[in-house]
């Protein structure tokens, strides 16, 4: 049985790190600014990689806390509950 790695610890970290630095600190789900996390566009149990472009800002310890009321709903399931945000994938916050 091939189970993937818990996502967390050092790697996890720079690749918050990185998406937040990338993209911003507006949440993907709701719009609003202060992200403190990144979240799997495609859900980690669903598939998603660990990787940098499936990662956006989200509200994770502060805030509406996004990321927990998401859980595993894809961004389709996650817009008819909540009919948000506007378009995807949002691009990076700043000029490079």
């Amino acid at each position: 049985m091939n189970r993937r790695s818990k996502w967390g610890g050092r790697p996890a970290a720079r690749l918050i790190a990185a998406a937040l630095a990338l993209y911003g600190d507006r949440c993907h789900l709701c719009g609003g600014s202060g992200a403190d996390s990144a979240d799997h566009v495609i859900p980690r149990s669903r598939g998603g990689p660990d990787t940098l472009d499936n990662l956006r800002p989200v509200h994770h310890r502060r805030g509406p806390r996004c990321n927990l009321r998401r859980r595993s709903m894809t961004m389709q399931e996650w817009r008819d509950r909540y009919g948000r945000p506007g378009p995807d994938p949002l691009p990076p916050s700043r000029q490079w």
